[in-house]
């Protein structure tokens, strides 16, 4: 039995609003409804990774990281951008090294999902690195505001349950470890 889609909107212009690291477009659409409307994209050049990294006593590296946007420090997890030519598991070893100085003995890919999928198509794939230890000291980018701590699981879920500021790239990453946990 095949799938049935919907009609797609038509894009019948599209205005570029902002050129750099991430582009900002307009496109003006047609519904299949005939309403036209204008839609506004953020087009990331990349797909990333979120790391999950658990360490040989059972902790996890849980960055505590300044977002801009935000005005606020949000617990997280290591993760950025897929370079050009990167595997998943090359970046995640990346970015992991880069931004806790961290090296773990496994990556397995738990899932990937889409985050904000209403404003970009940027997927973000999530990865848990098992044995994690830290050999180096960070190697951080001048605009990254990180500090690194080790925490349980049971301490990261309570302050969870008790409003932190989280970054909801962690959220997923602990949903996709815990259903892979079940399988």
């Amino acid at each position: 039995m095949s799938e049935i889609h919907p009609i797609t909107p038509d894009v019948k212009g599209t205005t570029l609003a902002h050129e750099g690291f991430y582009n900002l477009k307009i496109d003006q659409l047609r519904l299949p409804s005939g309403m036209e409307m204008s839609y506004t994209v953020l087009e990331t050049k990349h797909d990333a990774v979120a790391i999950l990294a658990e360490t040989k006593q059972g902790s996890f590296i849980i960055l505590k990281e300044f977002r801009y946007p935000t005005g606020k420090w949000l617990l997280g997890c290591p993760g950025g951008r897929i370079d050009s030519g990167e595997t998943l598991v090359q970046a995640a070893k990346r970015e992991l090294l880069e931004e806790t100085g961290h090296s773990a003995e496994e990556f397995i890919l738990l899932g990937g999902a889409y985050p904000f999928s209403a404003v970009t198509s940027q997927k973000i794939y999530y990865i848990f690195a098992k044995g994690a230890t830290r050999v180096c000291e960070p190697a951080l980018e001048p605009f990254e505001l990180i500090r690194t701590q080790e925490m349980q699981l049971s301490e990261l879920y309570q302050k969870i349950k008790e409003g932190a500021d989280v970054d909801g790239v962690l959220c997923t990453a602990l949903f996709f470890r815990s259903i892979h946990d079940k399988s």
